[in-house]
């Protein structure tokens, strides 16, 4: 029970990597508010903790929009005595249509700055007052990409909006140590996931995919100790959301087997 007593509001919460991030959660003794913009999905993440003998709630919230996640935070830890501890910036994710600055459609890169850095410029505003108001200190924990880290052609948008989430989370944690509040960043590398499955299905000549133009698309970086699961993610959110990281913040920490040193 490393998060008991601890209340969590974990963005894009329905699927993937943030519904495993909540079930964990849950299971380690946290409130959780399944914060999720699809409500069926939202909803049976939620039920589906309860029925386990957990605790959850589900709130609707589009990160992309300031009164969306002001009232999902409010409702949420209103739910759970009115405070927070850990706020899980997941929601996000990148798109076949990204690619270099001079031929990108614009409404891809407005789509990733909004998701992916005003997402979490919005959940952090309202989830770190609530700490604040609180006084208990807590754990923020960002998502970016192993992307931000490296140069990759052909996903721009992308990888500026996760390095920008990279530079806030670095301001971020200066700013609110003083508050006893952690703020950390995760960057995957190409994890196993039903929507990067999907993705392949769909797009399978995509450049991400391509192994055969190396000389102008180059191939995604080796992982040298196989693909990433979505558990391994949720092994590094637990430990961020934990007390045992309390001496951790700032960090940017790469959870991308190897694909970066390669």
């Amino acid at each position: 029970m490393r998060l008991k007593d601890k209340v969590a509001f974990i963005t894009g919460a329905g699927a993937g990597i943030g519904a495993a991030a909540a079930l964990r959660f849950a299971r380690e003794g946290a409130a959780v508010v399944v914060a999720e913009l699809d409500a069926a999905r939202g909803r049976d993440v939620a039920e589906t903790i309860v029925a386990a003998g957990g605790q959850a709630r589900y709130v609707h919230c589009d990160v992309t929009d300031e009164a969306s996640v002001e009232q999902a935070v409010a409702e949420g830890t209103e739910a759970f005595g009115g405070h927070l501890d850990i706020l899980y910036n997941n929601a996000g994710g990148s798109t076949p249509h990204d690619d270099m600055v001079t031929v990108v459609d614009m409404a891809e890169f407005w789509r990733c700055i909004k998701l992916e850095l005003l997402g979490t410029f919005l959940s952090s505003r309202f989830g770190i007052r609530q700490m604040q108001k609180a006084g208990r200190g807590g754990s923020v924990i960002n998502t970016a990409s192993y992307n931000a880290t490296i140069g990759t052609a052909g996903r721009d948008c992308y990888t500026a909006a996760k390095g920008a989430v990279i530079a806030l989370t670095r301001s971020m944690a200066v700013e609110y140590a003083p508050d006893g509040i952690r703020v950390n960043c995760i960057a995957p590398g190409v994890v196993i996931s039903p929507r990067m499955t999907r993705f392949q299905q769909d797009f399978p000549n995509h450049r991400i995919f391509d192994k055969k133009n190396r000389h102008h698309r180059p191939e995604v970086p080796s992982h040298l100790l196989g693909m990433i699961e979505i558990e391994d993610l949720t092994h590094m959110a637990l430990f961020l959301a934990s007390d045992e990281s309390r001496r951790v913040t700032g960090r940017i920490e790469l959870v991308d087997s190897g694909a970066t040193a390669s």
